[in-house]
């Protein structure tokens, strides 16, 4: 942040976030710096009675690792929107390829249906003995035809 408003708004900046400034003297626990040895100790139980002031540099190390985080999580952020959106066409894709599914399953219904009723009116007019000799001659036609395309 100083790197785009410059040194002053930084200090600015700083008496913003100064809990001292802000609420009086009873507050006496500050944020420690990334710099000092107690900085450890200090997040972990904090002591009234060390009081740590943050310089310019210390400042300027928070807000660059601020920054690549930020960064860092940016791109995260774009490979989940890219992520998403490949899941999204996929999904798209697929939604198509049922329905262009449902749509050759209707019509091989209609066509089998067709054919069902066609076999019914021909037994219906035909005596038995030519319906069963057109049945044995479809099964031996698929027999056929399944050894030589599969075998």
């Amino acid at each position: 942040m100083s790197r785009q408003f410059g040194q002053s708004s930084v200090r600015s900046y700083q008496n913003l976030h100064n809990r001292t400034a802000l609420f009086g003297d009873h507050q006496r626990q500050s944020t420690p710096s990334p710099s000092s040895s107690l900085y450890n100790s200090a997040r972990s139980t904090p002591d009234p009675s060390h009081k740590v002031r943050m310089d310019d540099g210390d400042l300027e190390y928070m807000e660059s690792q601020s920054d690549d985080r930020i960064n860092g999580l940016s791109a995260k952020v774009n490979i989940l929107k890219s992520i998403s959106g490949k899941i999204g066409e996929e999904i798209r894709h697929g939604n198509s390829l049922l329905d262009s599914m449902n749509d050759q399953f209707s019509n091989t219904h209609s066509v089998l249906g067709r054919t069902m009723q066609n076999f019914t009116k021909m037994a219906s007019k035909q005596s038995g003995s030519m319906f069963c000799v057109l049945t044995l001659f479809i099964v031996g036609a698929v027999i056929v035809a399944y050894y030589v395309f599969f075998k």
